[in-house]
């Protein structure tokens, strides 16, 4: 995107008189032409998505779902990484199935190391993080600085809502720390050829070392 980011997209839907509008006129292209609604943004590549409308649909209803909790964007992928944790650690195999993950990456991971290379160690994280959309569809903010990348835990509350109400979850948010999301980061980072320190919490941090 350009000018138009991801960040500020939803400011905008908003400016433009709300994202139920957009919705509109994204699924009738005849009512954008008329109205020149879109203005000097209509030839933006991501406003030419012919699935865009679909997309905000998606997010509206789910937004719009609250029970029994409310449901979030990502939630279909904490909820998927949750569950196949769940039993990798039961069979005792957390281990093979992040080494299998990490493996699974590689060809993405060469990419990034030669922008290492080239550009230094922040775009390590750079490319671990905000670059790719396996981050951005699962973290609802990610907060950016020099040599560090922080957001929201997504799992905690996923996992306490699976464990309250589906009550087949027994793994804890510390096997989702020390099995999932630490060697994960740590297997990226070694592929990478960077050193990183990672501080899981309510807000996780992740820094170069």
């Amino acid at each position: 995107m350009t000018d138009l980011s991801r960040r500020n997209f939803g400011k905008q839907t908003i400016k433009w008189g709300g994202a139920l509008s957009l919705l509109t006129v994204l699924n009738t292209p005849g009512i954008a032409q008329a109205f020149d609604y879109l203005g000097p943004l209509k030839k933006n590549d991501f406003l030419e998505r012919d699935d865009l409308g679909y997309a905000l649909k998606s997010l509206f209803m789910t937004y719009d779902s609250t029970f029994p909790y409310p449901h979030k964007f990502n939630e279909t992928i904490t909820k998927a990484q949750l569950r196949g944790l769940e039993f990798y650690v039961l069979q005792g195999l957390e281990k093979e199935y992040v080494e299998h993950y990490v493996y699974t990456m590689k060809p993405i991971l060469k990419m990034v190391k030669r922008l290492v290379k080239k550009k230094g160690p922040d775009k390590g994280l750079f490319g671990m993080f905000e670059r790719t959309t396996c981050s951005y569809q699962l973290f609802e903010r990610i907060n950016i600085k020099p040599g560090e990348r922080s957001f929201p835990c997504p799992y905690m509350e996923t996992l306490g809502h699976c464990k309250k109400y589906l009550g087949t979850f027994t793994i804890e948010w510390k096997d989702v720390c020390n099995k999932w999301c630490i060697p994960t980061w740590s297997g990226f980072a070694k592929e990478l050829g960077i050193n990183i320190s990672i501080h899981p919490g309510l807000e996780c941090k992740v820094k170069l070392a």
